[in-house]
């Protein structure tokens, strides 16, 4: 189980934090533009979490053994990413939770599901099934967007 209070916190947290991206090789194909990225967990053999930038909180909230994966990304204005699936890269199902950090113009930053375009707000997560849905996302204003992806197990309850 991961509360909406824990979201709420992830949220202040990426809000308040300057991460240190790097451009993300898995955009190449999937948007016209790159993405910046900054892993914070990632589950392999291995569990993996990049304590630096976090604190007491944060770090007691990803040692959730329902998170499988989270990363901060900035797309860049203009940044379209193409229609796909997310691959099933875990040895279990998973969803995304998608915590928009800082959205520019809410007009203009998006993701299209189910053929409806739904518009990101700064704070107001939003959780998909990636692996089995197409989608699409884009960013058409002038300045960056920024969003939180925290991937867990797909039967954990959010509350």
């Amino acid at each position: 189980m991961i509360t909406k209070q824990e979201i709420d916190c992830l949220y202040q947290w990426a809000k308040e934090t300057t991460f240190p991206t790097k451009n993300a090789p898995t955009t190449r194909g999937y948007s016209n533009k790159n993405i910046h990225h900054y892993w914070i967990k990632s589950i392999a053999k291995i569990i993996l979490i990049r304590k630096k930038l976090m604190t007491d909180r944060i770090l007691d909230i990803y040692q959730n053994n329902e998170i499988l994966y989270s990363g901060y990304s900035i797309f860049q204005p203009g940044t379209i990413l193409k229609p796909h699936k997310d691959p099933s890269i875990y040895r279990e199902p998973y969803k995304r939770i998608q915590i928009p950090i800082d959205i520019p113009e809410k007009e203009k930053c998006y993701m299209t599901w189910n053929n409806k375009k739904i518009y990101w707000e700064n704070g107001i997560y939003q959780v998909f099934d990636v692996v089995n849905n197409i989608h699409d996302a884009g960013n058409l204003s002038n300045k960056p967007m920024k969003i939180l992806f925290v991937d867990v197990k797909m039967n954990t309850i959010i509350e």
